[in-house]
């Protein structure tokens, strides 16, 4: 339980410190909003819960508990590749709607993830947890 945990926290820290680095390449200098902003490479939310899949196949075997975890898995890559895209070109449109106009905050638009963003925190979430039932 203990290395599931750990692959799961780990594939997590590593998503979440590479996220901010690669924006900040990008725009060729650094902004604090990097630190919170959702989209981009690689995908947090499946860096939550595609390392879980991986850790039950690793505990479990073949088992229901991995078929549920990928279920779930399959549920949020869905998600950040399909929906969350579409909210953000929603908040686009919204936002150019709106502009000039005293309202609250702005919308964010960069919500959802690319195929490719998504699929290197799928590497990721493989790579780590197979490391860290190694190592430990």
């Amino acid at each position: 339980m203990t290395k599931l945990i750990l692959g799961i926290v780990f594939t997590w820290l590593v998503v979440n410190i590479l996220k901010p680095l690669i924006k900040w390449k990008k725009a060729g200098k650094f902004e604090k909003r990097f630190l919170a902003e959702d989209g981009g490479m690689p995908s947090g939310h499946t860096s939550w819960v595609a390392p879980l899949a991986t850790g039950m196949y690793l505990e479990t075997g073949f088992s229901y508990y991995f078929i549920i975890s990928i279920v779930i898995t399959l549920n949020v890559v869905y998600d950040a590749i399909s929906v969350r895209p579409k909210i953000g070109r929603q908040a686009r449109t919204l936002n150019k709607l709106l502009e000039g106009r005293e309202r609250g905050e702005k919308l964010e638009e960069s919500v959802g993830h690319t195929p490719s963003e998504v699929l290197v925190s799928l590497v990721l979430s493989v790579i780590i947890p197979l490391a860290v039932y190694k190592i430990f």
